[in-house]
């Protein structure tokens, strides 16, 4: 009697196991999937930047960007694209400004692509920095609460 309790014990934590490993296979497929519509998306409006940003100083070779999922978690809808610098762009204020002309477009681009919420445009610049001549810029589109957090988090930093 002892053995078939066991092996229903066994039978029961078996059934568990395959099911949680189900379940984390469907939401990394689901992430997977979100993340490659979303990633077109954010692409297209990076092509937009792409165009306005020959103004202020900043040239895309690319408008691929490849996701921050790797690093922050991988519901979080960010991508990182490269500009390469072709002014002086060394200072804090410079890197700013281009910050701000940045969203200004994502916004606009937003606003024509009914890409906003109540809380604003749902693409936002979320984190930019220089290195050598090349501008890295990450991007995010704020279609779940893992990527409003995850913008939440960097704010604070």
């Amino acid at each position: 009697m002892g053995a078939w309790i066991i092996f229903l014990l066994i039978i029961i934590v078996l059934f568990l196991l395959v099911g949680l490993y189900v379940k984390k296979k469907r939401i990394a497929k689901a992430a997977t999937i979100v993340r490659n519509s979303s990633e077109t998306i954010v692409d297209d409006a990076m092509k937009f930047v792409a165009e306005t940003s020959k103004n202020f100083g900043v040239s895309f070779s690319g408008t691929k960007g490849n996701s921050v999922a790797d690093v922050w978690g991988q519901l979080v809808v960010g991508f990182n694209y490269k500009a390469e610098v072709t002014q002086e762009l060394s200072d804090t204020k410079n890197i700013s400004g281009v910050r701000e002309k940045i969203d200004l477009a994502l916004k606009d681009y937003s606003k024509e692509h009914h890409l906003e919420d109540r809380e604003g445009p749902l693409l936002r610049v979320s984190d930019i920095w220089i290195n050598d001549r090349t501008l890295d810029i990450d991007v995010v589109y704020l279609i779940n609460q893992q990527t409003k957090d995850y913008l939440k988090d960097l704010s604070k930093l």
